[in-house]
């Protein structure tokens, strides 16, 4: 058996990632807010146009998705539905005393702060909501 002597080096590898990283702020739904306009303004059906704050109270599960990290929002969306996939959200600046939802905004207006309104849909089923714009999304401080 031959041995060959080599010379000890190191190797230093660079971190490469393999996909970016978007920046994105939370939006927990006011639940009991939105549960009330639900039953107000006749959404209500018994169950199936409800919010729970372990659903859309959670502000994970509606983010505003910067992907190219420039603080302006480009989609916002609904992650955490229970068994209904990805919801696209409609924004609104406003909500009328008479209940509704006013001025439609895009996410890139929406800065971190701010109290919106959304809506989701799935289905013959709207949600409204209510919450304020967090810097990051609860439990997903990196979300991507």
């Amino acid at each position: 058996m031959e041995r060959k002597w080599e010379t000890p080096r190191v190797l230093v590898q660079e971190f490469e990632p393999n996909e970016y990283v978007a920046v994105c702020w939370g939006v927990a739904c006011d639940v009991s807010w939105a549960n009330d306009y639900e039953q107000r303004y006749g959404f209500w059906d018994g169950g199936n146009v409800s919010h729970a704050s372990d659903h859309c109270g959670n502000s994970s599960n509606q983010v505003i998705y910067d992907w190219n990290n420039d603080g302006v929002g480009e989609r916002m969306v609904e992650t955490g539905t229970d068994g209904l996939g990805t919801l696209n959200c409609r924004i609104y600046e406003d909500c009328t005393e008479t209940g509704k939802f006013i001025n439609p905004i895009s996410a890139s207006q929406v800065q971190v702060g701010d109290l919106i309104y959304w809506t989701t849909s799935a289905g013959n089923r709207t949600w409204h909501h209510r919450g304020t714009v967090t810097a990051t999304a609860e439990g997903h401080p990196n979300r991507s």
